[in-house]
């Protein structure tokens, strides 16, 4: 499957040839230019403008640093949350998600990334901070995906809104932990060492970890054709370290849909439903908007994946 961007370019490398053809070479290698510059010139300006509107973005979204909504967390109440991921660019499948989950009466939520299209303090402020309103007073942790990077590749605006890029906490039972693996290096040797420290820590019943990007060797019977979206380099690493660390579930995103598998013991899924276009790499039934529900305690866990199709919502496992 050609990417929009790909596709792109080759319909105007393929205006460019159709020119020389018709008007000689000296027309192909100025079209050739003029589009080269023109590129070059808008991504440029993308770049110029990556930090617009960063001020705002931190004034606006000061409350709602992950650290802050650690800190604030109340005990007592039952570990009842939901999970989610990839709204990116859409508008109206997120809302719709939201207000749902809004009624589940979580403690607290978690997005997988991808929480805007291009990374800007724009978008943060009218697609993803609105996401957040709804859900107040229940805090949403977050790792950031890679459209999250913006246009300078150092997930300015993001930190700006969110201030850390991951994070590490327990709740009752349970302990939480995230790590940005949507860098250009995805999962690095200090990503596996935060994970090793914060998994290591006191002794406790439940063990959660949430990334964005999934490992490759979690697309093998979930994606089909032989491309793959997922990280290669230290994938062996991370499986070995969720292993070892008997890690209860891992939640991931990128591949747009919903998806899940066990691997030695330890249970992968992909919640990338939110509203992003849905993935035709993926099985029918897994190319659905959705989010997970779980509530765990010391008697197990219980967990439902909540599917929206034809506007309704169906619950089921």
């Amino acid at each position: 499957m050609i990417r929009k961007k790909k596709l792109a370019l080759l319909v105007a490398i393929l205006l460019a040839v159709l020119a020389g053809v018709q008007y000689g070479f000296v027309v192909t290698l100025f079209c050739v230019a003029l589009l080269a510059a023109l590129l070059g010139a808008l991504s440029g300006l993308r770049y110029a403008l990556a930090h617009a509107g960063l001020r705002q973005l931190a004034a606006y979204g000061g409350k709602y640093h992950l650290s802050k909504r650690i800190a604030a967390l109340e005990s007592g109440k039952p570990c009842r949350f939901v999970v989610l991921g990839d709204n990116r660019n859409a508008i109206q499948v997120p809302l719709a998600i939201h207000k749902q989950v809004k009624t589940e009466d979580p403690v607290f939520m978690f997005n997988t990334g991808d929480l805007v299209r291009f990374g800007t303090a724009r978008e943060f402020i009218k697609r993803y901070a609105p996401l957040l309103e709804i859900m107040d007073p229940v805090p949403i942790f977050s790792v950031p995906g890679n459209h999250d990077r913006g246009a300078r590749n150092d997930f300015a605006a993001y930190r700006a809104l969110l201030g850390e890029e991951q994070f590490s906490f327990d709740y009752g039972c349970c302990r939480f932990v995230g790590v940005n693996n949507s860098k250009r290096k995805r999962m690095t040797e200090d990503d596996l060492a935060y994970l090793e420290r914060e998994l290591a820590k006191s002794p406790i019943q439940y063990k959660f970890v949430f990334i964005h990007i999934p490992p490759a060797f979690f697309e093998e019977g979930v994606v089909t054709g032989s491309r793959r979206r997922g990280f290669k380099k230290r994938e062996n690493e991370f499986r070995t370290l969720m292993t070892r660390q008997q890690v209860t579930e891992v939640f991931m995103a990128h591949i747009h849909g919903y998806a899940t598998k066990e691997v030695e013991g330890v249970r992968y899924t992909l919640t990338a439903g939110a509203g992003a276009p849905l993935c035709k790499e993926l099985p029918q039934g897994a190319q659905v908007h959705h989010y997970v529900l779980v509530e765990a305690g010391p008697r197990g866990i219980r967990r439902e994946v909540v599917r929206c199709i034809g506007g309704e919502w169906i619950r089921g496992l």
